[in-house]
């Protein structure tokens, strides 16, 4: 949606060269319309103003000083001192212009004027003044800077409304009102510029028809009437125009039309005083309030101006120009307000600060102008005249900033609330967590401080398909960061803002129309987009939380299953390793029962597992994996001490052992885990071969340090099972726990040394990585001659 100077695309045309000449033409007129007013200070004038035609004009300044004058409009001048007006001049006023000027240069003080009148031929004796800058400043400098005010909103309502016909009609009155205002004072003084007055003047009258007609949109009923005779009368209208225009040219007088012409004024605006009472009688609901809120200056600018033009046919009256330019712009003023407070004219822009640029400058130029012309009257002789320049500038900047802050309490309220609404919902949210509740804040910030018709809501991205009539591009055009609207009507539309965060659309603000479906506004659109940022800030903090939270209570669930598996794995591990010591006592106390006594060794044994069981469950009483106690161990100790502990199984499959480890091999290591290891590897090969089979262990020296290999002569490892025989619970055999080889694995992993399984020689080994930093040898380590050796 366009701001200001910016119209949608759908609405805008391309200017054309006609707009270009046209504005062109009104431009030119005002310059020189300035030119003329600026050669007249100084001129000498007889104290009254007549048209260009010599007729009496009811134009009066007080500063005259001057009984007042039996003599109406169109009272006409025809003789200056008794001598008649030249008839080959082409406008009398200029005749008459050219015998007072002579007459002042004569040294003459006064002269003797006869007018023709309804009653007959009437004399009158005026004084010579000069025009000074008191008539020019006020009926040129005055009434030219209302007139721009008027061609300013002329422009402004075309560019925001030129679809409507209210805005055609509005726009056709400004632009005559222009011309009228602007040549006032060269109409009265040098006459040069009379068909641009004679064309406002038309203007005037059919911009005020025009608008009884169209604003602010034609009547649903009549219009086969009152559409012909508009037309009618604006045809007459331009054509009047053109012959008050050509009648000096030709030699041909049209006083006739003009005083018709000037007769419309009070009546076109009597039509349009009498079409806002119908209006407002016949009207209801949205349309009586939009009507209504323009009604203070639709119909109090042309009744007080219809009272004020009757009174000066009637009795002459010389103070109704001097009120004239400013009861005028309360008509602007009243469609402006109206504009942008009921969105009378259906437009689809968005209020900027700009528009206001040029009433505000022109309204305080209008104020400083009519304090500097009040300072010169007052000022004494013999003070400086730059004195009332000097002080007329405070009036100027007081006038602008007093404006600007009008404007702002007026229009544009955000301003106001920008940072106090910030500061609020930013401590508010920086408390919130939840999505509700950041909802809730976010639409009770906007709420407190833009009026709108309905509620405000805040909407997460997938909930966007169900806001009905969005523009097809909606979705793209909100992930840029671009607001949008739906295709609804003026009054209807819902305003759509987009809460974007680290570029990602997070939600969007729904707004139904403002109160009176009054315009949006830029600075409502900037606080729009800043509250939308920080929500979309609090609502992606919101979703990291939870992210965070459900992240949390994974790593809760991750941590306590990992316990709940690290302490049933302890546990298994120690169930697996106690069976043991617990096979070799069953083995001892079968013996026992069979009469055999216990060898010394076999005690030795069975006392040193019972000591390694007790070291056991002071592990599981902490309830964490114990850490190795590294020592030099031989490594033949643990072997045979492993072989000891499965004597009985290995005696009943008549397995027979190979041992292939110098005596004097020495490793640094944690003796029970050693012998843990090595007791689940000859354990594992002891299960795999059949019996009458046969393992062994052997250690070799590497260029890397030393390999312990422990072998059996089993069928191995199914290929497809390889990569999984070191997990948990993973087995082969029937009845297995499948924690040896993950008990071998950890424990080998916290010695620092490494383990694989390979498949050769129709074997299958098992093979210990022991790094050289853990091999100490008491003498010379060397791969012996395979032996055979019974258990024990």
């Amino acid at each position: 949606m366009p701001s200001i100077g910016n119209v949608s695309r759908r609405r805008s045309r391309p200017v054309t060269w006609l707009t270009v000449t046209a504005v062109t033409l009104l431009l030119g007129v005002g310059v020189a319309a300035s030119v003329n007013a600026w050669q007249t200070v100084g001129a000498p004038f007889p104290g009254l103003f007549v048209d260009p035609y010599a007729d009496f004009s009811n134009v009066s300044m007080p500063s005259w000083a001057l009984e007042p004058l039996s003599l109406k409009y169109p009272d006409r001048l025809v003789a200056v001192e008794g001598q008649p007006l030249s008839p080959d001049a082409r406008l009398p006023s200029q005749s008459a212009a050219a015998r007072i000027a002579a007459l002042a240069r004569d040294g003459h003080t006064q002269v003797r004027l006869t007018f023709m009148t309804s009653a007959g031929p009437r004399e009158v004796i005026r004084p010579l003044l000069r025009l000074s800058t008191h008539e020019m400043g006020f009926f040129f400098g005055f009434y030219a800077l209302v007139a721009l005010f008027l061609l300013w909103t002329a422009g402004m309502v075309l560019l925001m409304a030129g679809h409507r016909p209210g805005a055609r009609a509005y726009a056709i009155w400004a632009v005559g009102a222009y011309l009228l205002f602007l040549t006032f004072y060269d109409y009265h003084t040098t006459a040069t510029l009379p068909a641009a007055f004679s064309v406002g003047g038309v203007g005037f009258d059919l911009g005020f028809l025009w608008m009884a007609y169209a604003f602010p949109e034609p009547p649903r009923r009549g219009r086969r009437v009152l559409l012909p005779v508009l037309l009618a009368v604006t045809a007459w209208g331009v054509g009047a125009a053109i012959w008050m225009g050509l009648s000096p040219w030709l030699g041909r007088d049209a006083s006739t039309t003009r005083l018709l012409v000037g007769q419309g004024i009070p009546l076109s605006m009597a039509v349009l005083l009498l079409s806002i009472v119908l209006r407002l009688g016949r009207g209801s609901g949205r349309e009586r309030s939009e009507l209504l809120s323009a009604a203070w200056g639709l119909a109090a600018a042309p009744a007080t101006l219809a009272v004020g033009f009757l009174l000066a046919l009637a009795s002459g009256s010389t103070v109704v120009h001097l009120f004239v330019p400013f009861v005028i712009p309360l008509l602007p003023l009243s469609v402006g307000f109206s504009l942008v407070r009921h969105n009378i004219l259906a437009t689809n822009v968005v209020l900027s600060r700009r528009l206001l640029a040029g009433p505000i400058l022109l309204a305080s130029l209008c104020a400083t102008l009519l304090a500097w012309l009040a300072l010169r009257l007052l000022v004494r002789e013999g003070v400086e005249t730059w004195l009332p320049t000097l002080l007329a500038l405070p009036v100027l900047i007081g006038g602008i900033m007093a404006c600007n802050r009008l404007s702002l309490w007026l229009f544009f309220p955000a301003t106001s609330q920008f940072r106090p609404s910030i500061e609020q919902l930013s401590d508010q949210l920086s408390s919130l967590h939840e999505l509700p509740a950041i909802r809730q804040a976010v639409e009770a910030v906007v709420w407190r401080w833009l009026p709108t018709s309905g509620p405000v809501r805040v909407l997460q991205a997938h909930e966007l398909p169900a806001v009905p009539n969005l523009p097809e591009d909606a979705l793209e055009r909100l992930n840029t960061g671009h607001h949008v609207w739906t295709e609804e009507t003026p009054w209807n539309r819902m305003l759509v803002v987009p809460m974007r965060s680290l570029g990602r659309l997070r939600g969007v603000l729904l707004l139904p129309p403002k109160h009176h479906a009054a315009l949006y506004t830029s600075e409502d659109l900037t606080l729009l987009a800043t509250i939308a940022s920080l929500g979309a800030v609090s609502l992606h903090h919101a979703e990291a939380l939870k992210e965070l939270d459900a992240l949390r209570r994974s790593d809760v669930e991750a941590t306590r299953d990992e316990k709940r598996f690290t302490l049933g794995l302890l546990g298994a591990e120690l169930s697996h390793e106690i069976a043991y010591p617990l096979n070799f006592f069953r083995y001892l106390l079968k013996r026992s029962g069979r009469g055999h006594a216990l060898e010394p060794q076999d005690v030795e044994i069975g006392s040193e597992e019972v000591a390694r069981l007790e070291r056991m469950l002071v592990t599981l009483r902490k309830l964490k994996l114990p850490v190795p106690q590294v020592a030099q161990v031989t490594l033949v100790g643990p072997l045979k001490r492993a072989l000891e502990l499965i004597r009985e199984p290995l005696e009943d499959k008549r397995i027979s052992v190979s041992i292939e480890v110098p005596e004097g091999l020495v490793v640094l290591a944690d003796p029970d885990m050693l012998l843990q290891v090595l007791a689940n590897l000859l354990r594992n090969g002891m299960q795999a071969v059949e019996p009458g089979g046969s393992i062994g262990v052997r250690a070799v020296l590497v260029d890397q340090g030393l390999k312990v290999e422990c072998w059996d002569s089993g069928p191995g490892v199914p290929e497809s099972l390889r990569d999984h025989i070191w997990n948990p619970w993973m087995t082969t055999k029937e009845g297995g726990s499948g924690l040896g080889l993950a008990i071998t694995q950890r424990l080998v992993s916290s010695l620092g040394w490494r383990i694989s399984l390979e498949r050769r020689e129709e074997r299958t080994w098992f093979c210990l990585h022991v790094p050289e930093r853990a091999l100490i040898a008491s003498s010379p380590v060397a791969v012996p001659s395979t032996a055979r050796a019974s258990p024990g």
